[in-house]
């Protein structure tokens, strides 16, 4: 759903418009959700090439850079043969490959911007390294905690001052933006990702027990975490930038929702990026356990290709017919028209339609009841626990939808015109 989200704001941002997200409810601005202005970079891009695949373009694009750039620092600091293995690494570690697999997402604007500051910093030049990391929190809100993480590796260099600066940008950053930029665009005039807490006291505790079922009772959060070390060598460790990995996986864990504390989805991207920056530096002075980490590096790298969404690529595909009959099936939306549809097919509409999230409540996220003139059911959907909701919605909607095509499990409705009186 992430790559229909963006597609609907990228598009409306090519048009010169607000960043509008429809299938979340009328108005819905997207900087109100979360506060990414960067996403608007990729406005150009999509008026040229009026695709919603031209975000996934981007984001691959931005991510090689990203690899790109860790990749050079590390040949000039470690040598050719080291530091393209380092960029071979990073480029094919568990984080970037989810990341590039899963949809499209904001992160990816951030990905080369922390490697240039990553760069700066194990470059000596601090003051860049500074100034490139404030501008992370244009990005994404949440970037202040990578922030945080960069200004404690800074104070450990004896850059005390500058990382005060970037310490207090990085809070005051984004206290503002929590509290008056995204509730003053806000659907729901408030920031809906934080924990809903009665005070202080109250969200330290909420924080402190999702931290404790997240890396101890539940445990998911710690087998990350000794996934990503040892992707990266683990000797990562040692260096001051491993507080840019750790703030924000420590902030991720402190959250209740469990999708954050594992390994997929994009969440790890900037984390690897971090990760690798932090190996590079760790590297620079000479270790007998060297040979031990190029050797747990290589392992684990030979284990994401094995089991990552980049083996899918060499292995043999299952013909699909049903994927086939997507294609017919939408062609009967007239482009301009208003169509609600599944999750999966969002994304196929986006650029020719307005699009809205199907729901078993027949709802937006705001509760308004939908009315698009077309809707596409999949009765094979693996969405809200399974197909059981599709008869019961469908029947709700044959008294005022009717059908225009049904095969291999999707069926389009049309809204029945209104009869008027002679």
């Amino acid at each position: 759903m992430d790559l229909a989200i963006f597609g609907q704001a990228v598009k409306h941002l090519a048009a010169g418009q607000a960043p509008v997200v429809e299938l979340k409810a009328p108005g819905f601005l997207a900087f109100g959700d979360h506060f990414d202005p960067a996403i608007a970079l990729a406005a150009p891009f999509y008026r040229i090439w009026p695709d919603i695949r031209v975000l996934l373009c981007i984001q691959a694009l931005l991510v090689a850079v990203a690899v790109a750039i860790i990749a050079n620092i590390a040949t000039v600091t470690l040598g050719q043969w080291r530091g393209l293995s380092v960029g071979a690494a990073l480029g094919t570690s568990v984080g970037v490959q989810n990341a590039v697999d899963f949809d499209f997402h904001e992160v990816a604007f951030a990905a080369p911007l922390l490697a240039l500051a990553l760069r700066a910093y194990l470059l000596g030049q601090w003051r860049l390294c500074a100034a490139l990391t404030a501008g992370l929190l244009l990005i994404k809100e949440d970037s202040a905690f990578i922030m945080l993480g960069i200004a404690i590796a800074l104070a450990i260099r004896g850059r005390r001052t500058l990382a005060a600066a970037l310490a207090t940008w990085a809070v005051v950053g984004l206290a503002i933006v929590l509290t008056i930029v995204i509730p003053s665009m806000s659907y729901w005039h408030r920031y809906t990702y934080a924990p809903q807490a009665e005070g202080p006291w109250t969200l330290l505790t909420a924080c402190a027990h999702s931290l404790g079922t997240s890396l101890v009772t539940d445990g998911t959060a710690s087998r990350t975490l000794v996934l990503l070390l040892a992707g990266a060598g683990v000797i990562g460790a040692r260096s001051p930038l491993i507080w840019a990995a750790l703030i924000p996986f420590l902030a991720r864990a402190a959250n209740a929702n469990p999708a954050y504390w594992g390994p997929g989805f994009h969440y790890n991207l900037l984390i690897e990026v971090a990760l690798f920056a932090a190996l590079v530096d760790a590297l620079q002075h000479r270790t007998r356990a060297e040979p031990v980490v190029w050797a747990l590096i290589a392992w684990m790298t030979a284990a994401a290709l094995a089991c990552g969404p980049l083996a899918t690529v060499t292995s043999p595909q299952d013909d699909c017919p049903r994927c086939r009959a997507t294609y017919p099936a939408l062609a009967v939306i007239p482009d301009g028209a208003t169509v609600a549809a599944d999750t999966y097919l969002l994304p196929h509409l986006v650029d020719r339609t307005t699009g809205y999230l199907l729901t078993p409540e027949f709802t937006d996220s705001a509760g308004h009841p939908l009315t698009p003139d077309w809707v596409v059911l999949d009765e094979q959907t693996s969405t809200y626990g399974g197909p059981s909701w599709v008869p019961a919605l469908t029947r709700r909607l044959a008294s005022t939808y009717e059908e225009v095509s049904a095969g291999d499990g999707y069926l389009v409705l049309h809204r029945r015109a209104v009869a008027t009186p002679d």
